[in-house]
């Protein structure tokens, strides 16, 4: 019996273990999926922005600039650009004008709770209540009356208007505050380059200059300067344009044949002096300056021998 069992032990012990075979791989030509090992990173959540409970609130598009309208005329006052109106002007809220579109004459109205400033197009029963009123020459309007704002664009009163009736005479102008910057800043250029003319032209031409513009040139030339400067500053397109004028020229040569006794200018002629004894030149019209009529005289034909003469003259004398 302990034989038997130990023969058991024995065999089991010694036993080798087997173990099932791997089954034989078949190429079938179909491709396996692979899964490849991804690293799926997840990014942070965003913070939430906190709120400005003090933010005003805004409904849909932001308001644009008001449009302002100006009366014209009024008395200029004085020192300044500005016209003075009465504290409150009325016009008329109803006109007749021309439809480019159609072609034709429509009345149009304004009234407060309209869409439209067309008379065919409004209520049966509306009817205008009141004028369109300008408080010292001024009406403010703003993008919130677009009604309003139709009827003085395509009024025949708006001067701006395109389309209005020749006939009709113009009350008012929307003020365009780029083009006015720009004439602002182009009046600006101008006076300074009349002023840098006045300060450094050359000192002959200064003084020829400042008689035609009638400046008194018995003083200092710094005083010449200044003077010049202050009509280059009033007047700065005309100072420039001026100098180039031939008028100009022409008049200093007049001015000069004055001072030098070679010709006499009176009211209403303007004559040859040699000693005590003149012989006339030209007739003087009434109400034109002798100066003015005898430059136009020296340039037509008739007068520029006349001229000739004077710059002989003249020559005589400086040489």
């Amino acid at each position: 019996m302990f034989n038997l069992i130990f023969n058991l032990i024995f065999n089991k012990m010694t036993k080798k273990k087997t173990f099932p075979k791997k089954k034989a791989e078949v190429n079938t030509g179909v491709l396996e999926p692979v899964l490849a090992e991804v690293d799926l990173k997840v990014p942070p959540m965003p913070k939430a922005k906190k709120s400005n409970p003090f933010t005003a609130p805004t409904f849909g598009k932001k308001s644009e600039k008001p449009i302002i309208f100006k009366l014209l005329g009024g008395k200029k006052i004085p020192g300044t650009n500005r016209r003075q109106h009465p504290i409150v002007s009325m016009m008329k809220a109803e006109d007749v004008i021309f439809d480019p579109i159609k072609g034709v004459n429509r009345k149009i109205r304004y009234i407060p709770g309209e869409s439209s400033i067309y008379e065919d197009e409004q209520k049966e029963n509306s009817k205008v209540k009141s004028p369109i009123l300008f408080t010292e020459g001024v009406l403010v309007v703003n993008n919130q009356n677009p009604t309003l704002l139709d009827y003085l664009n395509n009024c025949n009163g708006n001067k701006n208007n395109p389309n209005r009736m020749r006939d009709k005479q113009p009350t008012f102008v929307m003020v365009d505050k780029s083009r006015d910057a720009k004439a602002i800043i182009n009046r600006e250029m101008k006076e300074i380059d009349a002023m840098q003319l006045a300060l450094k032209m050359p000192i002959n031409k200064l003084i020829g200059y400042a008689k035609v513009l009638g400046v008194n040139v018995e003083k200092s030339t710094e005083e010449i300067r200044y003077d010049m400067r202050i009509l280059a500053k009033k007047s700065p397109e005309s100072f420039i344009t001026g100098l180039d004028d031939p008028m100009t020229e022409i008049k200093e040569t007049i001015l000069t044949a004055e001072e030098y006794a070679i010709i006499k200018m009176e009211p209403n002629r303007v004559s040859w002096r040699k000693g005590d004894q003149t012989s006339m030149i030209c007739h003087v019209p009434v109400g034109k300056k002798p100066v003015d009529h005898f430059a136009g005289f020296c340039m037509e034909k008739e007068g520029e021998l006349v001229l000739a003469e004077i710059k002989k003259q003249i020559d005589r004398f400086n040489n």
